[in-house]
């Protein structure tokens, strides 16, 4: 079933339904052994495959509707479940390059830790031994961002994102990485709530909020045509209050979740200056 239609489509096969309708996302309850190598092969064209979590859920769902066990009625109730359930699924084929992505970007993380610590000792000590390892980490640190950067431009995602929004490096490509689902998939409040956007203390959010909320910080310091007008604007609403940076910052991380929600779901982007103070 197409998401905006009611009738319960019949293909030969996974081709032929890609060829008709130009699906970005395809949602099932599983996908048998001898369909994966095909299903790896369109998802090397940035179609995303969702397959549902628990397969005891399109029965519960048939159950709850009153309705017998057929493949039209299944097709049916796996759509409403995706709707209102859209967590309920998961990514089942991953490109290569997105892959290579996820781990680049994971190494990146380490290192951001490792020298966070570094540069820490280096302002406690002048020991040379410290001094070398913080020099060192610091320039692989660069190194591997532009390696990062280079690899991620293969991915869709990344790509519309850099020519759209104006946006890039490692914290991007960690989101796109490991996340493309969600953005694809997730309505706005459910993103939100996924970034921890409504969490106030900083370690009570997950690695991708604060990631986002690093792209967010960033872009006053970069004056990012958008995002830095954006930040002003907040900064001059906020004036007088206490946390008046902190409160921008996360105004401006929530509008550039939204942004990468609308281009991941190929929606049109109006690039609205910030509102008057």
């Amino acid at each position: 079933m197409a998401d905006d239609g009611e009738d319960v489509l019949i293909f030969e096969s996974f081709g032929d339904l890609v060829e008709r309708l130009r699906p970005t996302v395809i949602v099932v309850d599983s996908i048998p052994r001898k369909l994966q190598n095909t299903v790896a092969e369109l998802a090397k064209t940035g179609i995303t495959f969702l397959r549902l979590k628990n397969l005891r859920g399109v029965a519960e769902e048939r159950k709850a509707n009153g309705v017998r066990k057929n493949h039209e009625n299944d097709a049916k109730m796996l759509r409403e479940i995706y709707r209102r359930h859209p967590y309920m699924f998961q990514p089942i084929s991953t490109s290569p390059e997105e892959l290579e992505v996820r781990a680049l970007t994971e190494l990146w993380v380490e290192i951001a830790r490792m020298k966070k610590a570094s540069k820490r000792t280096r302002t406690e000590t002048n020991n040379p031994v410290a001094v070398k390892i913080h020099k060192n980490l610091r320039n692989n640190f660069e190194e591997l961002a532009r390696e990062i950067h280079e690899k991620a431009l293969r991915l869709p995602l990344y790509r519309r994102a850099v020519d759209e929004l104006g946006l890039k490096g490692p914290a991007l490509a960690y989101i796109v990485s490991h996340d493309e689902w969600a953005l694809k998939t997730l309505p706005r409040d459910k993103l939100a709530t996924r970034y921890g956007m409504h969490k106030r203390p900083w370690r009570g959010r997950p690695l991708r909020g604060r990631l986002l909320i690093g792209l967010a910080n960033a872009a006053p310091l970069h004056n990012h045509p958008r995002y830095s007008a954006f930040y002003n604007h907040y900064c001059e609403k906020f004036k007088g209050r206490p946390l008046r940076h902190w409160k921008a910052v996360l105004r401006v991380a929530l509008i550039i979740l939204r942004d990468l929600e609308k281009v991941a779901k190929n929606r049109r982007q109006t690039q609205k200056a910030a509102p008057s103070a």
